[in-house]
């Protein structure tokens, strides 16, 4: 084994998941004696639901999405596989590699299998028979371990960039206001971006790079690294102002692909302009179209975790919208509020438990994800025109 890669298969034994290491363009480097053993069955999800070229872009995608976060980021891909993302650094902090660990579930295989598989992606009974056969092979990790895990890889990242470079220090761009980075103009170019509005972007751009330029001291591979970086949160801010997350992921994968071809800090500064310009473009393309696989999603997000705690920031971002977005997205497709629909879930869910004369109205609330008895009743009724104890008397045949 490459002396290189020893402290990250030593991790992935341990905490027995896979580790695998991918190049600047997305290119598989190193994997783990444990990934090697679950590749197969990755392969055959990523084939079976066609979405392999849009997992290896989502991989490289959250590797540089570790890069801008400090090191630490935990995502799923379009095959519902869940990863944990860090990356090595090379010289002056520049991103070598990105390193991932996993794949592994945060459900169990038959939610899975509904959700992800028949849910989403819509597959045959055939399809996923045959994605059950070989499914055990992924492990199952709860929230907390994933944490977990995260922390640890960006602990072995840590430990493997310093002893390729002694005496380096990790660098992420939350460093860079300490360098002269100014992040409130990053803040004001994503809103920018996310509005559509290019003039403004390009302005915020141009005093971006030339702080970028200035620190980055004529070093390209500096510079290309903070252009990454400037593209993923790019690429996100257009993602929350509506546009289609597919579409996005393949620029970002083409994109990715064409950095290294730029030659000179003039190069590198009028692509990204063109970058920019691309995604504010996509944003408005997709802000007008219907969003079916989005609502569909959100329905059954909702309809699988009625019982917990919802909030609008929880659906938003489990379909890549900002809260106000989807809130507008899904108002017009359902003619519900987000908080309307996640109420009538519940509504329609305790009135089954109400016919059981067995189920305490306590019981009943907290099962169905209200805060309290009372609010429930305060609900129910305002819904029903009658109390919960009322529908059960009047139903307890039904």
């Amino acid at each position: 084994m490459n002396t290189d890669h020893f402290i990250l298969e030593n991790f992935s034994v341990t905490a027995d998941i896979g580790v695998t290491v991918l190049d600047t363009s997305g290119e598989m480097r190193y994997a783990s004696s444990v990934y090697t053993g679950v590749s197969d069955v990755v392969q055959l999800i990523r084939r079976r639901l066609d979405c392999g070229e849009a997992d290896r872009v989502a991989l490289l995608y959250g590797c540089y999405q570790a890069r801008r976060f400090g090191g630490r980021y935990v995502f799923f891909t379009p095959s519902g596989l869940a990863y944990c993302a860090s990356f090595l650094t090379g010289p002056k902090g520049s991103m070598r590699s990105g390193v991932l660990a996993g794949p592994f579930l945060m459900t169990d295989y038959d939610e899975y299998l509904e959700i992800d598989v028949s849910g989403r992606h819509q597959a045959s009974a055939d399809v996923t028979q045959a994605i059950r056969t070989g499914l055990h092979a992924i492990p199952i990790k709860t929230p907390a371990q994933a944490r977990a895990i995260s922390e640890q890889l960006y602990v072995c990242a840590s430990y493997h960039s310093s002893v390729r470079f002694p005496g380096q220090a990790v660098a992420t761009l939350t460093d860079a206001a300490a360098k002269g980075y100014s992040i409130e103009k990053e803040d004001e170019l994503l809103a920018a971006i996310s509005i559509g509005d290019i003039q403004t972007a390009n302005a915020l751009l141009n005093d971006i790079l030339g702080q970028v330029l200035f620190h980055s001291g004529g070093d390209l591979n500096i510079l290309r690294s903070r252009v990454v970086e400037l593209t993923v949160l790019l690429s996100r801010a257009s993602l929350r102002g509506g546009a289609n997350i597919d579409a996005i992921f393949g620029l970002n994968y083409s994109y990715l692909r064409e950095i290294d071809a730029l030659k000179s800090p003039e190069d590198i500064i009028l692509w990204l302009h063109g970058v920019s310009q691309r995604f504010a473009q996509h944003m408005f393309e997709y802000a007008d179209s219907r969003h079916t696989d989005v609502i569909h999603k959100a329905l059954l997000y909702i309809k699988q975790n009625y019982a917990d705690k919802i909030t609008l920031q929880d659906v938003a971002d489990h379909v890549y919208l900002s809260p106000s977005y989807f809130s507008k997205v899904f108002k017009e497709e359902t003619g519900q509020t987000p908080s309307g629909f996640i109420t009538a879930v519940r509504i329609d869910i305790s009135k089954k438990l109400l016919r059981d004369p067995s189920v305490s109205l306590v019981d009943i609330a907290e099962l169905t994800g209200f805060k309290s008895q009372s609010y429930f009743t305060q609900l129910f009724k305002k819904a029903e025109g009658q109390t919960p104890g009322e529908y059960r008397r009047r139903n307890r045949h039904g």
